[in-house]
């Protein structure tokens, strides 16, 4: 790791003249990024390297773009530099935490959620990019090995099915984070930011809403709960379609893991 760190801070201009040894140097998770927190007394920084092969899913302009006019909104960090691998260098949020499923329960911190979504699905701002679930449902299936593809069969044809009907009921995109996973969520003191916009894009309101769900493993009453402060403004939503986005998304979500985990 060492010798892989030290190629990076040459790479970097605000790293290039600093030595490993000035930083306390903290893995942090990620599955399709190594990060790791560079801090000491004078810096404090999140640096992300990418994981090879990871442009299968990832359009890293898009990205790079969509980020960009989320912080703009006050919803997400802009990095310090960036380049177009995916290679970024961000200023840590400190304090802040990752939300938890507990926070779900909590009306306070339940609205701060549900607010910074709102804020970023109801800004007007166009997202690069447009989610089109037949092809992203079938490029995550072709990556799966034949073993795989055969265990999850049943769940891709009754999904292939399930597709159309969505897309005749739920017509209205908007700028969307796409991965709202609770690691992706960061509790500062004053706000609560939204991190990784790797997967944004334009999409159905539903996908953000149903992956918060998904995430934080709420039931049914939690859901509607959540889908109840998503609407608080006179909004119509459709429970069926929420818990309809649930299972597509559950088996979005298996398949690119079993492709990454098993590439």
């Amino acid at each position: 790791m060492r010798a892989e760190l030290e190629a990076q801070f040459a790479r970097i201009p605000l790293l290039e003249n600093k030595l490993l040894a000035e930083f306390t140097i903290t893995p942090l998770p990620g599955y399709t990024n190594r990060n790791f927190r560079l801090h000491n007394r004078q810096h404090d920084w999140v640096l992300r390297i990418p994981q090879p092969k990871t442009d299968r899913f990832i359009d890293r302009a898009a990205e790079a773009t969509n980020q960009a006019r989320a912080s703009d909104l006050g919803i997400a960090p802009q990095p310090s530099w960036r380049d177009a691998t995916g290679l970024t260098l961000t200023p840590t949020l400190v304090p802040s935490r990752s939300v938890t499923p507990a926070d779900f329960s909590d009306e306070a911190t339940l609205r701060s959620i549900v607010a910074a979504v709102r804020e970023l699905h109801f800004s007007g701002v166009r997202f690069e990019g447009r989610v089109d679930l037949e092809s992203l449902l079938s490029r995550y299936y072709s990556m799966l090995s034949q073993p795989l593809q055969h265990q999850y069969r049943h769940r891709f044809r009754a999904a292939r099915e399930l597709i159309p009907q969505l897309e005749d009921r739920d017509r209205d995109y908007v700028p969307s984070h796409n991965d709202l996973v609770l690691e992706n969520l960061l509790l500062g003191q004053d706000r609560l930011w939204l991190i990784d916009w790797e997967f944004s894009t334009m999409a159905s309101p539903y996908w953000d809403l149903a992956t918060l769900c998904n995430s934080a493993g709420l039931d049914y009453r939690q859901s509607l709960q959540l889908l109840g402060v998503y609407c608080a403004a006179g909004e119509q939503m459709e429970e069926s379609l929420l818990f309809d986005y649930r299972n597509l998304l559950q088996l979005l979500g298996d398949c690119w893991m079993a492709a990454l985990v098993n590439d």
